[in-house]
């Protein structure tokens, strides 16, 4: 016989349940690689006042959306192995949340994985390792990708402060003829095909 579950704990339950999944959308998938890259974007663009932070936040949930769908559909897929939502219990569970394992450990640094799984005493597939292991890779590339991304458009603001100090114009006046000029030169290169198809193809194992 089952035992019934208390309505008070259920309403625990579920409150802890919709907190813990903005962590994990952010700890556990693209979305905070892809929000540093296009947060560079924008600060390298010197654009905070052309794109607000709402727009950099749509495209980081859609990019992060068309990378996780696969993971997301193998998931799904286990669901309707087990027989549904209503049949899942602790072991099929953890079948559910397979994909996600495996695309974390592909995705992590194995020195990061070695670092926590020694730090903490817990095998390497231990969420308690995986997922600072995986958080940590994430970081790292984003801020690689930050760096090769920022390098160009400081240069541009470096060209553009001699050639202002140079002519004796105020640098008022520079940063409203850069911000024009980066995003002439950002789309020109075709920045956006660029930037996504990295992400994206970042991912593709």
């Amino acid at each position: 016989m089952t035992p019934e579950v208390a309505p008070e704990l259920t309403g625990i339950w579920l409150w802890v349940g919709i907190l813990l999944v903005p962590i994990a959308g952010a700890a556990c998938t693209a979305f905070t690689k892809v929000s540093i890259v296009l947060s560079a974007l924008r600060i390298g663009l010197s654009a905070e006042n052309l794109l607000p932070w709402s727009a950099v936040f749509a495209l980081s949930v859609v990019l992060t959306a068309v990378i996780m769908a696969p993971i997301a559909l193998a998931s799904y897929a286990q669901v309707e192995i087990v027989g549904g939502l209503a049949a899942i219990d602790y072991t099929s569970a953890s079948e559910l949340f397979a994909p996600l394992r495996e695309f974390m450990t592909n995705q992590a640094n194995p020195d990061e994985v070695a670092f926590f799984s020694e730090l903490r005493g817990l095998p390497s597939t231990d969420p308690v390792v995986l997922v600072p292991a995986f958080l940590i890779t994430e970081i790292t590339e984003a801020l690689e990708m930050a760096v090769l991304l920022l390098v160009p458009l400081v240069a541009v603001d470096l060209l553009l402060a001699q050639v202002y100090a140079l002519a004796g114009i105020s640098a008022v006046t520079m940063q409203r003829v850069a911000l024009p000029l980066k995003v002439l030169l950002f789309l020109s290169v075709g920045g956006w095909d660029l930037i996504i198809g990295s992400l994206v193809r970042g991912y593709v194992v």
